[in-house]
């Protein structure tokens, strides 16, 4: 077969090829279509204002719990390249433990310093900066990521991925003023 008549068989290849998992993957897809529902639409996943957004990505983090794992060590890093697709992120170290793991969420921010900025219809001088995780000020409510890891009798780990609001978090403090984060 000559390398022409192979590309001719071969779906045309592109960023964000489709990942055939349960629950989607990340290819913008039509729901009644041959590969199904999928998290990114043309409404934009990473609005989580719209209702089904969450629901979406957590069809999307489901898909992993339909595997078991020797070491879930490595899954961490590859859900939060998955989550950064919808601009969250969150601070792990690359280790879960046997259990409940439970992670902050920021989006469109540092897992280190939260969103970090100011309105620019705000006066500096007199509020300062502003941070936040990015979430509570769309929501009213931040986000948390929790991972449990389930060790089976085989051996093996089950790992269950799901975002779930919560009321509080740590990157939602007031820092006004000279608390900015600078080395001044």
């Amino acid at each position: 077969m000559k390398f022409k008549q192979l590309l001719g068989k071969i779906n045309t290849i592109v960023e964000n090829a489709p990942e055939q998992t349960f629950g989607g993957g990340l290819y913008i897809g039509d729901p009644q279509g041959a590969r199904g529902q999928s998290p990114l639409t043309d409404k934009g996943t990473f609005n989580i204002k719209l209702p089904n957004s969450l629901d979406a990505i957590n069809a999307m983090l489901y898909s992993f719990s339909n595997k078991d794992y020797i070491d879930p060590d490595g899954l961490s890093s590859v859900i939060k390249q998955k989550l950064n697709h919808f601009g969250f992120d969150f601070m792990c170290n690359g280790k879960l433990a046997d259990g409940d793991n439970a992670y902050e969420l920021v989006q469109y921010g540092s897992p280190q310093l939260g969103v970090y900025g100011q309105n620019p219809y705000q006066d500096v001088n007199k509020e300062g900066f502003r941070q936040g995780d990015g979430i509570k000020e769309k929501l009213g409510h931040s986000l948390k990521l929790h991972i449990n890891v389930q060790r089976m009798p085989t051996g093996l780990r089950k790992v269950t991925a799901v975002i779930v609001p919560c009321e509080t978090s740590s990157y939602n403090g007031d820092s006004i003023g000279s608390d900015c984060g600078c080395m001044h």
